[in-house]
């Protein structure tokens, strides 16, 4: 594929934009904007000298750019990615067919629904006569292809028979994670040929909005939600009757009632407005008084809520949606400008869809005892901003509504939340210790797109103070409380079990997706680093460039691994383990450059030294969460901050639940480390870790125009698999893996590693899969096998603790200061250094300048490392004794020197040592025995 950089100066700007349909008037002046009426032509397109290739600038607006930037201003891409695709699609570039995937074939709803689109244009009179959609939003409706049209006849029915069907427009529905057409809605022109059914659905259609202009959706900061496609293009039509495509607010629809089955995370960042069907209320049966359009708003503004994204329901109470049903109705008879009107008129009540008036033979969304009832009502609401209406009574005047300032804020909802253990969270089973507290979710005014959410428990609810310290000003203290004893009877509605772990988390035995903003930590900022992450979405083909450029960057894979380590940690929730990581690198290496693009590209975070100091400041940083972490340049911190660190890795290779505080605020310790550095001091987990060198293996830059990781589609895609389909993937790299090994079966050290280079292998097998790449491309395999060799045959001497052990013995022994007795001996044939175990840890363990060390070490008693020495196959003897300056000294073990020489361990011993020489004794040991 052409990088970025080639198509804007291989593509002519004028030529482009014939082809984009803009309208030049004069054939040497400039262009008329396409998203709006431009009168005067305000769009010149000019060399711009230096860059090397030409550029275009909307001098009404600001916009301005290359060629990409046009696509994007024409409406013909989304984002840098996409119009890169568009531009090698309109100019038949050719595609590098050594990196492209081969397209998978349509599916059968999809090639209908372009064969539908195709005759689009049949569908337009439909819409503007009968429904009465003004053209101009029609015409830019067809452009996005939000409709098609379907003349298909069932041949074995006649018409009026029921699935006849009959001329019916179509609305395509498409999945957000894929793009694909995963449904279509059918709206028949003449229902009586179709048995006088109005409506049909074909594909998917739980779970599945419909959203008529996916790049006015990306774009608007309101969207309007609506049951029907029909009623979207109203609202569409209210905001935008122009169809310039200009507008901040679009519309979507849930294509029925099953709303509770959208995942609405799409809409963060927007402001959410209901407009349902208006039902009346069922007259017989069970269900007798229930409105299924309003009630189905509840639902939607429950599921907002719970994300943070404000939502707000019409109002149609009041006489102007008498005898009107939904929203194309309301078009019909009052016009786009009094529909927009209508859309932007809000109910004012505490709580969304419990009318004031309490109306007789409906069913309440809140039924309220008589105290409560008689002042709910007079609690006003606005967007961001809370009244109390005051009865004041006149003989002349009569009674009258005084409004009185409550609070400078909106509860938008306080609900109970019962919160999942972390024991439940992480593997999936049942949960035996939630937590109950509530959430208060506020709007304030600097917020009009978010909602504020905080924790309280029941001693807090009435805590005037905690509310002022997160919400602000509370002009009257009296009513807001009395309006919390109102809300606090609403804490059933927008209750919910949630988890507190931000990544790929268990919840009633599912595997979710959990985010930043779907936790409710009582100290969001200390107890997860990704409190308010929320990550990154896009498309597999924006994934597959990045990992394409993540291979380049650095020869033999060595930054590919790094991201698919980063990007597979999210499979620990299956695994249970998952290795940190140890990314070494010489002096202009390019280490930072990488670990920069990095936190761009997958939403990491590295944490400098100075976050490192303390402890606590370690635990926060890996807490509640399996996206990594990083941590830089830990060789640098003093030893007792890396001996804190290296416990604390030793924790999250797994995960430990801990609690600190006079609170007992829990940490979970989780997250896999990044360790950079020249040199990373964790010598105790090389067991526990993966790694890669980058030092002489350059490529090429990263691209500044590389689009980040798809984690949240990654994350989601993971979703869809059960443990055991993982463990049984997993198994499956550990054997691959197990051929492949150069070390012996019988190395359990070696194995170990072998299991964590597994996850790497399992994690890039599942990426190929979710981007389309062969797992042999870039001969990621072959490269991460030979790094895993290259490990196990570096460190073989010295994954045990015994080497470190005797490492430190013998540097004492050399340099004169070890305490205790000990010689070398010839024993069958074989040179040997005899000395006690238990003198060896009193030494390390009683010297001053060794107690750190001693500290840091897993093994403290003579006993086990006697036993390591034994199972490691350097005692030649146990139990020997000698005479040493005149005393018998027995319990000797005696290490052979070969023995020790094959783990890096070189004694220094007397030239003069021989067979039936004399015996080395300490220095130490000598001048105490002279002295006595």
């Amino acid at each position: 594929m052409a990088s970025a950089e080639k198509l804007k100066q291989m593509i002519e700007l004028h030529d482009l934009a014939q082809r984009l349909g803009m309208e030049r008037p004069d054939p040497a002046g400039n262009y008329r904007a396409p998203n709006r009426r431009d009168h005067h032509p305000s769009v010149s397109i000019f060399d711009a000298g230096q860059s090397g290739y030409m550029m275009w600038k909307d001098h009404a607006s600001g916009d301005g750019g290359s060629c990409i930037d046009m696509v994007i201003y024409c409406g013909r891409a989304s984002d840098a990615s996409e119009a890169m695709a568009f531009l090698h699609e309109l100019y038949g570039l050719p595609r590098d067919a050594s990196l492209s995937v081969m397209a998978a074939p349509k599916s059968q709803i999809e090639w209908l629904a372009d064969k539908q689109l195709a005759a689009a244009g049949k569908a337009r009179s439909y819409l503007i006569e009968q429904r009465m959609i003004p053209e101009p939003v029609v015409a830019a409706l067809q452009k996005r292809g939000a409709f098609g049209f379907s003349d298909w006849t069932n041949p074995e029915k006649a018409p009026g028979d029921l699935g006849y069907g009959g001329p019916a427009i179509s609305f395509p529905a498409r999945s957000l994670f894929s793009r694909e057409v995963v449904g279509i809605d059918y709206r028949f022109f003449e229902p009586a040929l179709n048995g006088d059914l109005k409506t049909k659905a074909q594909g998917e259609k739980r779970g599945y909005p419909y959203i008529p202009d996916l790049i006015a959706l990306k774009r608007a900061r309101v969207v309007i939600v609506v049951e029907s496609a029909i009623n979207a293009f109203s609202a569409i039509a209210a905001f935008d009757p122009e169809g310039l495509g200009n507008s901040t607010t679009t519309a979507i629809a849930t294509r029925g009632l099953a709303v509770d089955e959208i995942d609405w995370r799409f809409l963060r960042g927007k402001k959410v407005i209901c407009c349902f069907d208006n039902d009346a209320p069922i007259e017989t049966g069970p269900r007798k008084g229930h409105r299924p359009g309003p009630e189905a708003a509840w639902v939607v503004h429950e599921k907002c809520t719970a994300l943070n994204i404000p939502c707000f329901l019409v109002s149609q109470s009041g006489g102007k949606w008498d005898e009107i049903n939904d929203l194309n109705d309301y078009l019909h008879k009052h016009g786009p400008q009094l529909t927009r009107y209508a859309l932007l008129h809000h109910e004012p009540w505490l709580v969304f869809g419990q009318d004031g008036e309490f109306e007789s033979g409906r069913f309440q969304r809140l039924p309220l005892p008589e105290h409560d009832q008689y002042l709910y009502w007079l609690y006003r609401v606005k967007s961001d901003f809370t009244s109390y209406l005051k009865i004041m009574t006149h003989e002349e005047e009569g009674e009258q509504k005084i409004p009185q300032d409550v609070c400078s804020f909106r509860i938008a909802g306080l609900a109970k939340v019962t919160i999942s253990s972390a024991h439940s969270a992480i593997t999936g089973e049942p949960d035996l210790q939630p937590t109950k507290v509530y959430s208060a979710t506020i709007q304030t005014p600097d917020s009009p797109y978010d909602l504020t959410r905080f924790v309280l428990k029941r001693e807090q609810l009435y805590n005037i103070d905690v509310w002022r310290r997160v919400g602000g000003g509370i002009f009257n203290p009296g009513k807001f409380t009395r309006m919390i004893a109102i809300l606090e009877r609403a804490t059933h509605i927008g209750a919910r079990h949630a988890v507190n772990f931000v990544g790929l988390a268990w919840h009633d035995g599912q595997a979710i997706l959990n985010e930043g903003p779907d936790c409710y930590f009582t100290d969001p900022v200390q107890q997860c680093p990704y409190h308010n992450l929320q990550f990154p979405d896009g498309t597999p083909g924006q994934g597959r460039k990045v990992l394409e450029a993540y291979h380049a960057t650095f020869r033999q894979n060595a930054a590919l691994m790094l991201l698919v380590w980063g990007l597979g940690a999210h499979l620990k929730t299956f695994l249970g383990v998952w290795p940190h990581y140890m990314l070494q690198s010489g002096k202009g290496s390019g280490k930072s450059t990488l670990i920069k693009s990095l936190e761009r590209t997958i939403a990491f975070t590295m944490f400098s030294g100075q976050s490192l100091k303390t402890e606590f400041r370690l635990l926060t940083s890996i807490s509640h969460t399996s996206h990594p972490v990083g941590w830089e340049e830990l060789s640098a911190q003093g030893q007792g901050v890396i001996d804190k660190a290296v416990a604390q890795l030793q924790e999250s290779y797994q995960y430990t639940i801990t609690r600190r505080g006079i609170d007992m605020t829990e940490f979970l310790c989780i997250a896999p480390v990044l360790l950079a550095g020249e040199d990373v001091p964790v010598q105790s987990l090389l067991g526990k870790l993966v790694r890669s060198d980058l030092t002489g293996r350059k490529g090429d830059l990263i691209p500044d125009e590389l689009p980040r990781f798809p984690v949240k589609d990654w994350i989601q895609y993971l979703t869809h698999f059960s443990r055991s389909q993982i463990k049984r993937l997993y198994q499956e790299c550990v054997q691959y893996l197990n051929q492949h090994c150069m070390a012996k079966p019988e190395d359990n050290g070696a194995s170990r590693m072998r299991d964590n280079y597994a996850c790497l292998l399992l994690a890039w097998k599942l990426l190929c899969e979710f981007t389309g790449v062969a797992t042999n491309y870039g001969y990621f395999i072959n490269d991460m096998v030979a790094e895993m060799n290259t490990h196990i045959s570096e460190t073989s001497a010295e994954r045990e603790p015994w080497v470190w052990i005797m490492e430190l013995a013998l540097g004492e022994m050399d340099a004169g200061y070890f305490r205790y007795p000990y010689t070398y001996e010839w024993i069958s044939g074989e040179l040997c250094l005899l000395v006690r175990t238990s003198h060896i840890m009193q030494h390390i363990s009683q010297s001053p300048s060794l107690k750190v060390k001693f500290d840091s070490l897993p093994v403290k008693s003579d006993r086990i490392l006697k036993k390591q020495l034994k199972e490691a196959g350097v005692v030649r003897k146990d139990g020997c004794e000698k005479t040493i300056n005149g005393k018998r000294v027995a319990n000797f073990v005696a290490l052979g020197i070969e023995n020790l020489r094959e783990f890096g361990l070189f004694p220094t011993f007397p030239e003069h040592v021989r067979e039936g020489g004399s015996a080395v004794v300490s220095p130490l040991y000598e001048k105490r025995e002279f002295s006595k």
